[in-house]
């Protein structure tokens, strides 16, 4: 009897403890002294067992723990979200040695946690079932010696359902190593993002998911990235063995890279360093910069445009191609397709362009030597030959004989005198001097066949939505002239930069003869361009969004705060420097450009540093911070010699004491602000 009444009251007692059987809201610590919850699994079961009623935060101490699962839990409204997460913002101080998992989870961040399988593995290192806006954030996820996972367990394992409605996973700036096995997905109901990580091993993800990587360090000790429903931005790519070739699909925007690519995949902006092969795409392939071997196959109703080849190029079994505006350094070879349109493209003097059972147009290019098989079937008319005598070549059409001296530069890198000849650079297209001053120009003697002057022998000039166009005249009495429509020529004279909106046909007019010459502009589909400008009153921040060709926005201001104005003003909570982005988005696909906006706090009156104190310095375990009563609240960053913010806090009584825990011995920066002061001063940690 006596041992039913103890187990009673223990029972009884342990349901009034604490937050035994309350639904959760806030903050609590996890492990250490005196905790609100003794271990990671104790935390994971309360949430599932009794839900939030709010935003939840579990802030855990340092230490090493076991693995925790949490199988789902109630929420109270669809943005509160719930946070594991080191207490003292370092992430090698919580350290987690077994399975993570997360099943049927929504809103669950995982935030600046090492996750490190220990001998002997059971299961998957971090286990994703059906998450829904889960983000993994600033976490180091590893197993490096990628022993003891079974047929179905991998360092990371993701499960998406394959019906039901779209979900998102995030990983953020996580470092991610393992030999083998080292990311799996499966499903198709989900949008997997993996921006700023740094990935090490072997993937193995699913056709049918999402897949979006931005910013990343990518390298792969296997050679298959061929995953469909892929998009690529900003990454580098390296392959462990430099021998072979990476398999890739998708869309790539300004990737680097830095191994042997075999792909089908639009390209827009990218940097090759090794080879590179390309086979069955049917969109465009614009922007890029390769400095090795290209080949293109298959590539039919392809635009390549405003690339740099700076090795030999090799395009074959290919109809409808368009090649506009391209730099090609060696060899092109083309063979074997109809329709084929070489127009406007650089080709340096000691090149060959080669058509061989090819159909087609080759026209208004500087061109080093032209050799054409079946001559019948291909038309080269206005070109510029600067390697070549054209009238040793047998073709359809008339080709005047000039040498453009301006075209290449003392360091023998081709660059665009012509505005025709080379379309304005954009952010998405910055990989080309192109253009020089219109005074320099005129001092070269001949520009060539396709120059703008006054008789315009281009009836059409090809340009992105975003980029301007110069017509220069080439004269210096314009007196009598004007340019119609007056609408696209404010300025007007005989050197305009225009800037079209659309398709337009435009006129030159002398005031006695009418229309004298006329060219038409059109606008080609691609991509847009993110561009703002931004100015600062305090901490109120007005954003002009200068972007083109796009129609939706979205802003991050790098302090958690997002946007979908087009011209935003935002209000930053404190000083400092604020890293964010503006993605602008149209029918074609993305843009983002990144910004960085320093808030800094201009002391004025009395100087702050007298009224505050910070003691001892040096310091060892604990920094004394006292501050008169009119100063508070008082925002603290804590900042160490690489200029990385480690810790935050806002400080609300007149003497605090500051834990040094988890800082190692070294010089650092407390920046505080408030009320329109802002104070640095340098403290030393000892050990």
């Amino acid at each position: 009897m006596q041992a039913i009444r103890f187990i009673c009251l223990f029972t009884t007692l342990f349901l009034l403890t604490g937050t035994s059987d309350a639904q959760l809201s806030g903050n609590y610590t996890v492990g250490g002294t005196e905790p609100d919850f003794s271990s990671i699994q104790s935390a994971a079961d309360h949430l599932s067992m009794y839900g939030a009623s709010g935003p939840v935060t579990f802030l855990i101490r340092p230490g090493t723990y076991s693995g925790f699962t949490i199988d789902g839990y109630t929420g109270s409204g669809s943005q509160d979200t719930v946070c594991f997460t080191a207490e003292n913002g370092i992430t090698s101080s919580v350290v987690i040695t077994s399975t993570v998992t997360l099943r049927d989870c929504p809103r669950i961040k995982l935030h600046r946690l090492t996750i490190a399988h220990e001998p002997p593995v059971w299961g998957s290192t971090l286990h994703l079932h059906n998450t829904s806006q889960c983000l993994i954030s600033y976490c180091n996820i590893s197993n490096p010696s990628a022993s003891g996972y079974t047929y179905d367990d991998y360092l990371i394992r993701i499960n998406a359902s394959f019906s039901g409605a779209m979900k998102t996973l995030t990983f953020d700036s996580c470092h991610i190593f393992c030999p083998e096995k080292t990311m799996y997905s499966r499903g198709s109901k989900l949008k997997l993002y993996i921006n700023r990580c740094n990935i090490e091993g072997k993937l193995n993800l699913d056709d049918y998911i999402r897949t979006i990587y931005n910013y990343n360090t990518i390298t792969l000790n296997d050679d298959n990235m061929d995953f469909s429903l892929q998009t690529f931005t900003g990454n580098h790519f390296y392959l462990a063995d430099t021998m072979y070739y990476m398999f890739l699909n998708g869309t790539c925007y300004q990737n680097h890279f830095h191994c042997k690519v075999r792909a089908t995949a639009t390209f827009h902006n990218n940097i090759f360093d090794m080879e590179a092969e390309v086979s069955r795409i049917n969109s465009s392939f614009s922007g890029n910069e390769c400095r090795k071997n290209v080949r293109f196959t298959f590539c039919d109703n392809t635009f390549m445009t405003n690339n740099i080849f700076k090795g030999p190029v090799v395009m074959s079994f290919t109809d409808y191609l368009r090649l506009y505006n391209n730099h090609f350094y060696y060899n092109l070879d083309i063979t074997h397709g109809p329709d084929q349109w070489v127009v406007h493209n650089n080709f340096h003097p000691r090149s060959t362009l080669t058509l061989m059972w090819v159909g087609g147009h080759v026209r208004n290019n500087n061109l080093g030597n032209l050799v054409i098989y079946q001559p019948d079937i291909t038309t080269a008319s206005n070109n510029n030959f600067t390697g070549g005598n054209p009238d040793e070549i047998y073709f359809k059409g008339s080709n005047p004989l000039f040498y453009d001296p301006g075209y290449i530069d003392e360091e023998d890198n081709l660059r665009s005198t012509n505005p025709a000849l080379i379309r304005k650079a954009t952010p998405l297209f910055t990989l080309y001097r192109y253009d020089i001053d219109s005074t320099e120009r005129r001092d070269i003697p001949s520009i060539g066949a396709n120059e703008i002057c006054l008789d315009l022998i281009s009836d059409t000039v090809r340009i992105n939505c975003a980029d301007s166009l110069c017509l220069d005249l080439c004269m210096e009495d314009f007196e009598d002239y004007y340019w119609t429509p007056s609408g696209l020529f404010p300025s007007g004279g005989s050197r305009p930069v225009v800037y079209p909106g659309g398709d337009v046909m435009v006129y030159l007019n002398h005031t006695d003869s009418g229309i004298v010459d006329s060219l038409y502009i059109a606008m080609t589909d691609s991509l847009p361009s993110a561009r703002l400008t931004f100015t600062v009153n305090q901490f109120e921040v007005q954003f002009t969004n200068r972007s083109g060709c796009a129609s939706q926005f979205l802003w991050e201001f790098g302090d958690g705060a997002t946007s979908a104005d087009e011209n935003p003003v935002h209000t930053y909570p404190h000083s400092g420097a604020f890293q964010g982005s503006l993605t602008a988005w149209n029918e074609y696909g993305a843009a983002t450009r990144d910004f960085t906006v320093n808030i800094v706090i201009q002391s004025t009156g009395e100087p702050l540093h007298e009224k505050i104190r910070l003691y001892p310095n040096p310091a060892n375990d604990l920094l004394y911070i006292d501050t008169e009563e009119n100063l508070l609240p008082l925002h603290l960053e804590i900042i160490n010699s690489q200029g990385m913010i480690l810790r935050t806090e806002i400080l609300t009584g007149k003497e605090t004491s500051l834990s040094l825990s988890g800082l190692n011995a070294g010089v650092y920066v407390a920046r505080m602000s408030s009320a329109g002061y802002q104070f640095n001063r340098k403290f030393m940690v000892v050990k």
